[in-house]
Order: C-alpha cells, then structure tokens, then sequence
C-alpha cells in the first residue's frame, strides 16, 4: 500500500516536472500600458528584420494589460512590441527578444521590457543609452548657444569625455554578453565604435539574429 502511494506521488512529480520544464521553454510577454484608453486595441510583436509572417503575433488589450504568448517559430528572435499605427501616438516602440519565459514590458513614452535574461541584458544597454542620448543633446544645445570659444573647447572636452565613458560602457556590456545574441546584436550596432584592439579581444562574428 504504502509503495502504491510512493509510486504514484513519485508519477505526479515526474508529470509536474515535465510540465514545467515545457512550460518555461514557452516566451509570454506581460505588458502594461498608461491608461484603459488603449483597452480592446491589439498589440503585436513582429519581428525586427525580414518579412513579416502572416499573422504575426498579437492579442487583445483588456483595460490596460496584456498576455501575448509567443508563437514557437517566433521564439528566440529579436521583434517589436507596438500597437497599431493609430494607436500607437505617444507610444515608444520597444524591442524584446523572445528567450524563454515570461518578459515584463512597459509600453509608454518611455518604454521597457524585463524578466529574461537577455531582455534584462537589452535593458541595461536601452537605459545607458537614453542617459547619454540626454547628456549628449544638452551639451549640442549649450555649445549652440556659447559665443566663446574657449567655452565651446569646454564643452567639446565634457562631450568628449562622456562619449569616451559610454562607449567603454556598451563595449563593457558586450564583452560580458559576447556569446548570446544581445551581445552580438548590440556589437553590430557599436562595432564602428570600437577600436582594433576592442574588436580584436571580442573576436565576435556578425549577430546570428534569424531573419524570415
């Protein structure tokens, strides 16, 4: 009797087992959005390069969230998460890889996608870059509006100075990320940036990205 029950509890573990293992291959994108005014809209990933596959991943938003499953043939491919065109005012277009498990994404002005670690690994470089995308135009706009010279050297020196900081940052993040795909997305994006001896010690090919 008692080994009937030891069999079985052992058979439903094996079962749950399997189950979660298939599970976590699965790619779920849980979103949000500002306000319920986008309630009933569609929202899509579709893939960031090559044709579109027709149809493309997408589902219903109810209020303000939205549960997107990932088709099999989508998974493990850089997209886009947007709404429609319509719709879409207001709202930044966000990049999400689909490696398995569930991506938190936040679609507004400014938007995000967490919870993977690859997604995490984009996140990180998106926020980095935002923060001298902002350094860098305020700078362009006080060199606009400085009449003396040895005031625009000053500022070319700061520019100089947090570009140099940037870009050891992203060659930072790549070289920690060189052998999974948002390193080598983020590589060609950046190659021209670094230098020979950079490029020489990543020793990376081109991003294997798939394209359909």
């Amino acid at each position: 009797m008692i080994n009937n029950k030891v069999t079985k509890l052992f058979s439903y573990s094996v079962v749950a087992l399997l189950f979660a293992t298939c599970t976590n291959r699965d790619t779920i994108i849980e979103g949000t959005l500002p306000s319920n005014k986008y309630d009933k809209q569609m929202v899509y990933w579709v893939p960031f390069e090559g044709e579109h596959p027709r149809p493309v991943d997408s589902v219903l938003i109810q209020g303000n969230t939205f549960h997107l499953v990932i088709s099999p043939h989508n998974r493990n491919k850089m997209g886009i998460v947007r709404l429609g065109f319509l719709q879409r005012l207001g709202l930044q277009d966000l990049l999400v890889f689909t490696d398995p498990g569930t991506v938190q994404v936040k679609l507004d002005s400014i938007s995000s996608a967490t919870g993977t670690p690859l997604n995490d690994v984009m996140q990180k470089w998106k926020d980095r870059k935002r923060i001298y995308d902002q350094d860098a135009y305020a700078l362009r706009l006080k060199f606009k509006n400085a009449d003396v010279i040895n005031v625009q050297d000053s500022l070319k020196a700061i520019f100089e100075d947090i570009s140099a900081a940037y870009h050891n940052d992203i060659y930072q993040i790549v070289s920690k990320n060189k052998d999974n795909e948002i390193g080598k997305f983020i590589y060609s994006i950046y190659r021209s940036d670094f230098t020979p001896e950079q490029i020489n010690e990543l020793k990376m090919d081109e991003p294997s990205i798939e394209k359909d």
